[in-house]
């Protein structure tokens, strides 16, 4: 079921949604578990764009509480946020945050694997890349890489000069 954004004056046009995504390296995963209980991990994520789409790329362990909830459900929601601040005068926080939806797939594969865990470094770790390199040779058998593909994604920000924050309270 599609949501429309309440504020739409706050909603990000999804180029500037993608560049939140594409400045931030750390967000939350949010996902079902078996039982359908709620959970929510913070990962470092890149994004990855290409001419088949647009995806999140993340790593964990072989075994765990994501892959248990993935398992019972492979569809995961994941936001970034940006720039948050608590503006205390105002009774408010400026940000800029971005809300992506889709499916998940567990990548176990060593090629494929591999290749999703060098674009992980590339991303996150870009002076690194040959420790990275032998990182992942080290590692690769004792982790997995995830794959959230976008299918929604919903920008939205309160910037910090918002004259219409406190006006229906009469400020």
């Amino acid at each position: 079921m599609d949501y429309p954004l309440r504020r739409r004056s706050r909603r990000l046009p999804d180029d500037e949604a993608l560049d939140v995504l594409r400045r931030c390296t750390w967000g939350f995963l949010s996902l079902v578990g078996p039982d359908g209980a709620p959970y929510g991990v913070p990962l470092n994520h890149a994004l990855q764009e290409d001419a088949a789409g647009r995806r999140l790329v993340f790593h964990c362990a072989r075994e765990g509480r994501k892959l248990d909830c993935l398992r019972s459900c492979p569809r995961a929601s994941f936001v970034a946020v940006e720039g948050a601040e608590t503006l205390p005068d105002k009774f408010s926080t400026a940000y800029a945050s971005v809300l992506v939806s889709g499916p998940v797939a567990v990548v176990d594969e060593p090629a494929a694997k591999r290749e999703l865990l060098r674009f992980l470094v590339g991303r996150l770790a870009p002076d690194h890349a040959e420790r990275g390199e032998k990182h992942i040779a080290h590692r690769l058998d004792d982790c997995l890489a995830l794959v959230l593909d976008i299918e929604s994604l919903c920008g939205k920000r309160r910037p910090k000069a918002d004259p219409y924050a406190l006006a229906h309270l009469g400020f």
